[in-house]
């Protein structure tokens, strides 16, 4: 009890703001410290022994020019749709190096068929469709071209190295490699002294003597590096990292050649486009626990996607760093250094717009994907075929969800659930943080405060609800814990994680002294998976979802509050080199268990604090401790938009804050701009006021009542979106520029938002604002129409004048949006609801659009129980064909309305038969009710002018 108590008390003196001490700096980092402290120069790496290999590949050795024994092996692919992968590691490696295969996508990557490969003069050429690789031997860099033109080169500043792995000498050798090497290195000195005085008074310098100068790579001499490298071990305040493989980190610089701005890189509380760090922190990518984090800062959060996607006039380029360990990462915008040999004939230094960034790891394989775009919906696509598309969810996932660490008991979420009913807000999820547990024993119930919890979940499931509970990685060691004593006894595997000694490792976390499941082992992840079946969540039912917090991992106790890096996982791998992909497979493997308790036939809903490359695959997260405070709800927006191009759509951010007590004002602002944001969910810290849209009176209830309405009338078009991310990655939440990349002037814009390509959003993000304005973008083809007014709005800053109630949204003309007017209490009871299409014509009175339909929870989908159709309106004629699926179950169509027709038609029919229509020609909107037909079939709406 009382270890519970003092790690309560421990955490609760964070919250007032983050402590910086608790965490490194990069000169605190010392792989960091070491590789960025790198001169820019000539690269001393040549390369040699190039070869074809197969159709799609070319392999070759680096050889550095003094250190003989550093000796790598490096790879250039080239994969199918403009891909390219380059991967290096030692030639005879000491031993293996760490490369995440489990972020890879369900499908094989598929190489080039086509690759043309020829060695001319001082570089090697290599070629398939409108991408070629150039390779310069000496020194070694790399430069991409899309067509004719750059857009990528590595190693052109020189700043390519990998540590190459030893063997740990005793302390004894280490002492005696150390005085040797200064003794040899004393006698060298003393020696190139002689000889310099005597070649001053010779006129000459003596040749032979340079013989005797210590040879860096020699075994008896040590250079400065080789000295560095030999402190293997490190501290950071109290804590000791024994680190008993070595230094073994690597490093890269990646120049993007004509592009302008860099975006990706999350999880960071910072601005969208990236910054430059060179009078700064690099960015930093190491998952941790970090309250109330600082906004505008390149320190690492919860999760880490090594992704950046660079724009530019020239088109778009998309880069993943493929690596699980601590990464740091500088970019700078104004470097005039050397874009490479390789490009000096061809191009200026200084006319072409260029971005220099360099990649820096503690461990693990060097493993580069290059997605060449040039469009950014194609960066999307050539991402998905190497990383997989996103996982489809289930249409309740993507309405409202209600949460508070933490509704008091079973009384407390039943008057939750029946006020919304009072009030008349729609919602689908109710969540339960860890005090509804017994003594935070996960996979329990308090059975004094939720006696009955089979029934409490069975009466939200009469009202097409849901509920969510907390499960974390840290498991009580407490020997009457049936999960703490069936995972210590497994007889397979060890469940545990242990520490450098190989025993269990124990930590402090919110039970006091745990246990940490090793999710890295495919043993311990079936384990996991199997305490989701019914049998073994007592109390727990198919409507019962999961969070997993504080899977970073968070270790109160722990060096930066989380393991330690010399802790040990399934295959002898050092904590170290699987840091950010540890809560991906905890996700993974909940998520597992929800398949599996259902045989295979429900999707899971599993919310991750922490992710890596591929949980998009898995479920959605969020951007974890934020504040409520006028500033976070600006920083929700960027940081939201920086998951969606790194890969990952299904993302959301507390809506309130989670820490503090919003103003009623910042409160309803925060709804209007959270319910065009993927994950939508309110959320609050047990030491604030209560906040449900209530609480803050009848006026306030009302407008976030309003605001989740519209939440709800748009989830049929949502859901399309994702669908469509679930076959190409393709972002919901996008900035502008991902629709207008031409239009530099938005590529810094971070505050207004398309939803899909139809909608866009730009919320009111400023206190007491009484005027706004928006940025509508687009040429002189483009048309913009209020989606409440269906007002049209040219290109341009548009200037509104607002109140609390003004939720500035506008649909993109050319655009049909399917949606549903008809108000619930969840989105399940929306199911048989008909449906609404709003047709915002363009400028030639035409428009396009598309509609995703099945059974909105199951796996039938897979075996073509869905239904996918396009709608097109040309002018004369409305038309739905074309699509594929087989699902029948769809509500009809109640209603068509077509905004910004010019002209009144003269008649509208359907097979013939004449439609009732009403026109209002002052506002150019046609209003068909009850066409009676449904998106099962093909039909075709004739207009007769």
């Amino acid at each position: 009890m009382f270890g519970s108590i003092a790690v309560f008390l421990l955490l609760t003196s964070f919250v007032h703001s983050v402590n910086r001490n608790n965490f490194k700096t990069c000169d605190q980092s010392g792989f960091c410290k070491r590789l960025r402290s790198m001169e820019q120069d000539r690269s001393p790496y040549y390369m040699e022994s190039v070869e074809q290999d197969g159709k799609d590949t070319v392999t070759f050795l680096l050889k550095h020019e003094a250190k003989s024994k550093d000796v790598f092996r490096g790879t250039i692919r080239h994969l199918q749709d403009g891909t390219i992968r380059f991967s290096a590691q030692e030639d005879e490696p000491v031993r293996p190096r760490y490369t995440p295969t489990d972020a890879f996508g369900p499908a094989p990557l598929r190489g080039c068929q086509k690759m043309t490969f020829a060695k001319s003069g001082d570089s090697v050429v290599s070629e398939c469709g409108e991408v070629k690789v150039v390779m310069n031997y000496n020194p070694f860099t790399i430069a991409v071209f899309r067509g004719n033109d750059p857009i990528v080169t590595f190693n052109g500043r020189g700043l390519f190295q990998i540590e190459r792995q030893m063997l740990k000498p005793s302390l004894v050798e280490r002492a005696g490699r150390v005085i040797m090497g200064l003794a040899n290195q004393a006698s060298g000195i003393a020696a190139n002294l002689y000889n310099k005085l005597a070649s001053n008074s010779e006129g000459n310098e003596n040749e032979e003597t340079k013989k005797d100068e210590p040879n860096p790579d020699d075994d008896i001499g040590i250079s400065e590096e080789d000295l560095a490298r030999m402190d293997w071990e490190e501290d950071f305040n109290s804590h000791h990292d024994s680190n008993p493989k070595g230094p073994r980190a690597i490093s890269l610089d990646v120049t993007f050649v004509g592009s302008e701005k860099l975006y990706g890189l999350p999880e960071h509380a910072d601005t969208f486009t990236l910054k430059s760090t060179i009078s700064s922190e690099p960015y930093r990518l190491y998952n941790l626990d970090v309250f109330e984090y600082e906004l505008n800062n390149p320190m690492a959060l919860y999760g880490s996607i090594p992704y950046v996607h660079a724009l530019g006039q020239g088109g778009s380029v998309g880069l993943m760093w493929l690596n699980a360990a601590e990464t740091w990462v500088d970019v700078d915008y104004n470097s005039k250094s050397l874009v490479g040999r390789v490009l000096s004939s061809i191009m200026s230094e200084d006319s072409t717009p260029k971005i220099n960034t360099h990649w820096m790891s503690e461990s693990g394989l060097m493993d580069v994907f290059l997605f060449t775009g040039p469009t950014p919906p194609d960066v999307s696509r050539q991402y998905s075929h190497v990383f997989g598309p996103s996982y489809l969810p289930s249409l309740f996932s993507l309405a409202y969800h209600q949460c508070r660490w933490n509704y008091n008991d079973q009384k407390d979420v039943q008057e939750v659930d029946e006020k919304f009913d009072k009030y008349d807000i729609p919602m689908d999820v109710v969540w339960l943080d860890i005090e509804h547990t017994d003594g935070k024993r996960y996979f329990t119930w308090d059975t004094r405060k939720f006696p009955n919890s089979k029934e409490m979940i069975g009466s939200l499931a009469t009202k097409g609800r849901n509920m969510v509970t907390i499960v974390d990685p840290h498991i009580k060691t407490d020997s009457s814990y049936r999960v703490y004593q069936e995972g210590k006894s497994h007889s397979e595997c060890n469940i545990y994680v242990k520490n450098k000694d190989g025993n269990a490792f124990e930590g402090h976390c919110w039970p006091g002294t745990s246990s940490w499941v090793d999710y890295t082992s495919p043993c311990a992840r079936k384990w996991w998976s199997d305490q989701f079946k019914f049998d073994k969540y007592e109390g727990s039912s198919p409507n019962l979802y999961t969070w997993n917090d504080m899977n970073e991992p968070s270790v109160f106790n722990g060096p930066e509050v989380t393991m330690p890096k010399d802790n040990l996982h399934e295959g002898d791998w050092e904590h170290r080199d699987i840091h950010n992909i540890f809560g991906h497979y905890m996700h993974r493997a909940t998520a597992e268990g929800q398949v599996a308790r259902s045989e295979g036939k429900i999707r899971p809903f599993v919310l991750s604090r922490a992710f890596f490359v591929g949980s998009h695959r898995v479920g959605p997260i969020w951007t974890g401790d934020n504040k409520a405070d006028w500033d976070h709800l600006r920083m929700s927006i960027p940081m939201l938009l920086s998951l969606n191009i790194a890969g990952y759509p299904f993302v959301g951010a507390d809506v309130g804050g989670f820490f503090g007590n919003p103003s009623s004002e910042l409160f309803t602002r925060w709804y209007q701009a959270a319910i065009f944001q993927p994950f939508l969910r309110g959320h609050a810290h047990i030491d604030t006021r209560r906040r449900e849209p209530w609480v803050f009176g009848e006026e306030i209830a009302k407008l976030v009542r309003d605001a989740l309405v519209i939440r709800y009338q748009l989830l049929p078009y949502i859901y399309t979106q994702f669908h469509k991310a679930s076959i190409d990655n393709t972002p919901v939440y996008r900035p502008l520029w991902y629709s207008f990349p031409k239009e530099s002037s938005l590529y810094d814009n971070q505050e207004t938002v398309m939803l899909g390509d139809s909608l866009l959003s730009s919320p009111v993000l400023v206190q007491g604002a009484t005027t706004h304005t928006v940025s509508l973008p687009g040429g002189d083809d483009t048309v913009w129409y209020d989606y409440f007014t269906y007002k049209s709005h040219s290109p341009g800053n548009l200037g509104l004048n607002v109140k609390l109630s003004t939720i500035p949204l506008y649909i993109r003309g050319g655009s049909i949006v399917p949606i549903k007017k008809r108000l619930r209490r969840s989105s399940t009871l929306m199911k048989t609801d008909p449906f609404t299409i709003v047709v915002a014509l363009d400028k030639k009175q035409q428009a396009r659009g598309s509609i995703y339909e099945d059974d909105g929870i199951s796996y039938n989908y897979k075996n073509s129980e869905f239904l996918y159709r396009e709608l097109t309106f040309d002018g004369s004629k409305l038309t739905c064909s074309g699509g594929s699926g087989n699902y029948k179950d769809v509500a009809k169509l109640e209603r068509i309305v077509i905004v910004g027709l010019e002209k009144e038609p003269s008649s509208v029919t359907l097979n013939g038969n004449p439609l009732v229509y009403s026109y209002n020609k002052q506002a150019g909107v046609l209003t068909i009710k009850k066409p009676d037909v449904s998106f099962s079939s093909d039909w075709t709406i004739i207009f007769k002018n």
